[in-house]
């Protein structure tokens, strides 16, 4: 199975939307009330089609996403959701190590925000990630970017 990581453009904001409320709506109810208009609202403000990539299979098919930023001497990844058939396939391994290798050299560390109660918690933390810091609802996650995963 081959992956590709294809530029998103603005058509592509209600297969992001669709995949976001569909893997983070049953979490986030742990944390809080889960108010749809909030969260449509939300989304809407925080698309960034220039920093998102949308994660394909070899026919075209799309099957996730990807955001990511670069912040001073930091690469902040933003979002990262794989639609749940494709899970636990290595796609979302295979597209960490693309990452890692196609961002080398541009920034020093990587980081990012997971929800204590996701299960990639532990994807994660096998790809070298470690806890820089903690919030009430999630943890702050970063990891250097030159060493290997």
């Amino acid at each position: 199975m081959t992956i590709d990581l294809r530029s998103a453009c603005s058509d592509d904001y209600a297969f992001a939307l669709s995949l976001y409320v569909e893997t983070i709506k049953p979490l986030a109810g742990t944390w809080g009330e889960w108010r749809e208009e909030d969260q449509l609202a939300q989304f809407a403000s925080l698309w960034r089609p220039a920093d998102t990539r949308i994660i394909t299979l070899s026919g075209g098919e799309d099957i996730g996403w990807v955001e990511f930023r670069l912040t001073g001497d930091e690469i902040f990844l933003k979002q990262l959701y794989i639609s749940p058939a494709h899970q636990r396939r290595g796609i979302g391994s295979r597209v960490m190590q693309r990452l890692m290798e196609g961002l080398r050299g541009t920034a020093r560390t990587m980081a990012l925000f997971v929800l204590k109660n996701n299960p990639a918690f532990r994807f994660y933390k096998r790809h070298g990630f470690s806890i820089a810091q903690e919030t009430r609802t999630k943890f702050v996650m970063r990891r250097e970017i030159d060493k290997a995963a």
